[in-house]
């Protein structure tokens, strides 16, 4: 017998390759596995050593700025100055009685906000995906569309729906009860809960549809034979088979809500309500010396606590177990409504109305109006003003490129990041992916304050204050856990061999992932850029913390124009900016459908289990 003893693969190399950087890229790799608490194959390390650039960026976007952030509540300065270390901003920002002030009403606005939220989204989704109601086929399309539809404008829209003066229903209420005093009011603590909430809703639902589409109904037909009826089945089987998606989106839930800025600077700027997001914005804009250094503090808590409620969730269901999808599974059987059927169905049309209708139809309507309140003389004069005035125009032009650039850098590097994942040992994977999740923690202000300390702290980069380019950055980082979450759920169903095939084949590592792994997972792709182009033309904070004066976006402008009493300018301002997100989004799924029709590695793969018909024959 002869023995042959094989290389490690470290040390193998192709003709002409630099042996020394094989080894280095490969120990790079191994110590990141290794550091994560997993063992990567040597031909693993060698691909993430390949790759070791994007793991790189991934550190210097996500990890640094947090461990600066972390730095700098130890600093007695701004970013960019010299200063000492210290702990004084920690005893400063718990002295002053606005910080007790935000965090409760943060934690009042998240708990309140989630509770209802939740308890609306899984009504609405039982209602949709188990029982027989009229309209619960309405009810998915309206909530994406809530879901598109970015804060600042929802919350412009309700101002115009229901402010104390000129607002829509309280005019049409005067007009019908010949009431002086206005029944509704958006500004205030009601109007932030009204937003909120809804906006929340929507979100909450399409957390919860999959989980709701994926019940077993063998489950239900066992307890159906142990002689439960429809409504014990599914508080004693369905709901507890729900429990992580109810707790992944009360968790979401309560994050969003201690993260709340849009509605409550725009609503409840009348009733001086302050939050977390909006004390950050005072120290760090507002703040005639800006504070950096007690916002380190307050988005260092804050970051802290979003992680102990991720770690407390991870805690109950580690030690449970919810199996509710098997083998020859089939659907639920849907709950006949029967009586309760007309009165459920208006309770949907009742939600369409409130969360959809109404505030599109006001803000079509204030767009039209010649001043608020005045409803003769119709026309289409404040389209025609916003178009000609240059900020407005230059605002379209920078939230263009901004947009186009983040859109397309952020869904190429989640998607790139996403397939590097895939070939990393369990983890390694882990330890990318909650990189890449850690956005999710930190609210818009708190990425600011924190790509602020990573960039600006080093002096070849002071010039970026103010630039566009740091904006760029933090709505890239912003951005980035929606678009992983795209890439992660398109690439799971493209299976590695194809990459791998490719790779045989003699393509390079970049050339297999654009021109096969892009490839198959165009639609998604595109997806993710339009939502992450919409969600960066939608952000407020990150421009109003950032920019420079002349350096504004269209929600800024709108915002501004809000402010300051043009109504029907910032109204027309959304139409226009929804009706150009609505015309990229057919132009990109005309493109995707001519794509298809002309190339025919676009077209859907044929399954396993449909027949060739050439074969076949």
């Amino acid at each position: 017998m002869v023995e042959v003893t094989l290389a490690p693969a470290s040390r193998l190399r192709a003709p002409g390759q630099p042996a020394r950087a094989t080894s280095l890229a490969a120990r790079a790799a191994t110590g990141f596995s290794k550091l994560a608490g997993g063992n990567l194959s040597p031909l693993q390390a060698r691909r993430a050593g390949r790759l070791s650039p994007l793991v790189l960026l991934l550190i210097l976007l996500f990890v640094w700025p947090l461990a600066m952030l972390v730095a700098g509540s130890f600093r007695s300065t701004s970013p960019f100055l010299p200063g000492v270390w210290t702990l004084e901003a920690w005893a400063q920002t718990f002295r002053n009685p606005g910080t007790l002030t935000a965090i409760l009403n943060s934690v009042k606005i998240a708990l309140i906000s989630t509770a209802a939220a939740t308890a609306l989204a899984a009504s609405l989704a039982f209602l949709s995906e188990r029982t027989d109601a009229p309209l619960r086929r309405l009810i998915t399309p309206a909530m994406a569309l809530v879901v598109v539809t970015p804060a600042v404008f929802y919350a412009i829209a309700f101002t115009a729906l229901a402010n104390p003066y000129s607002g829509l229903l309280n005019d049409a209420l005067r007009a019908a009860f010949e009431l002086e005093t206005p029944w509704l009011a958006a500004e205030g603590w009601a109007g932030v809960y009204t937003v909120l909430i809804l906006k929340k809703t929507a979100i909450t639902y399409l957390f919860l549809l999959g989980a709701f589409r994926a019940l077993d109904a063998a489950q239900d037909e066992a307890a159906y034979i142990a002689g439960a009826g429809p409504v014990r089945t599914f508080f004693s089987i369905n709901l507890p088979s729900l429990a992580p998606a109810l707790t992944s989106a009360i968790l979401l839930g309560v994050v969003a809500g201690l993260q709340v800025f849009d509605p409550v600077l725009i609503l409840g700027a009348s009733q001086r309500i302050v939050v977390i997001s909006t004390l950050l914005m005072n120290m760090v804009g507002g703040a005639a010396e800006p504070q950096y250094a007690q916002a380190s503090v307050l988005s260092t808590v804050f970051v802290a606590a979003v992680a102990s409620l991720y770690l407390v969730q991870q805690s109950y269901l580690g030690r449970r177990g919810f199996v509710s999808v098997a083998g020859k599974g089939r659907s639920a059987r849907p709950f006949r409504l029967r009586q309760a059927g007309p009165t459920l169905g208006l309770f949907i049309a009742a939600y369409l109305l409130i969360a959809l209708v109404l505030p599109g139809a006001a803000l079509i309507v204030t767009s039209l109006q010649p001043f608020p309140g005045v409803y003769d003389g119709f026309s289409l004069r404040r389209y025609a003003e916003v178009l000609q005035w240059p900020r407005v125009l230059e605002a379209v032009r920078v939230t263009a490129i901004l947009a186009l650039i983040v859109g397309g850098a952020t869904a190429t590097f989640a998607f790139a990041t996403a397939h590097v994942v895939q070939g990393l040992g369990r983890g390694a994977s882990v330890a990318a992916r909650f990189s890449l999740l850690i956005p999710m923690a930190m609210p818009g202000v708190v990425t600011a304050v924190a790509i602020s300390w990573a960039w600006l702290s080093i002096p070849a980069f002071h010039q970026l204050y103010g630039s566009i380019w740091l904006v760029i950055l933090a709505l890239i980082v912003v951005a980035t856990p929606l678009a992983s979450q795209i890439a992660s759920a398109a690439l799971s169903q493209i299976s590695p061999a194809l990459f791998e095939a490719a790779r045989i084949g003699g393509a390079s590592p970049s050339q297999g992932f654009f021109e096969i792994v892009l490839v198959l997972a165009a639609p998604s792709f595109v997806a993710a850029w339009f939502l992450t182009a919409l969600m960066v033309a939608g952000n407020l904070e990150v421009p109003l913390l950032l920019k420079s004066p002349g350096l504004n976006t269209v929600a800024v402008v709108a915002y501004n124009m809000q402010g300051s009493g043009d109504f029907g300018q910032a109204a027309a301002l959304l139409i226009l900016l929804l009706l150009a997100a609505l015309a990229i989004w057919a132009a990109g799924q005309a493109v995707l459908w001519l794509a298809r029709s002309l190339s025919p590695r676009l077209a859907r793969p044929r399954t396993a289990f449909q027949p060739n018909q050439e074969s076949a024959s």
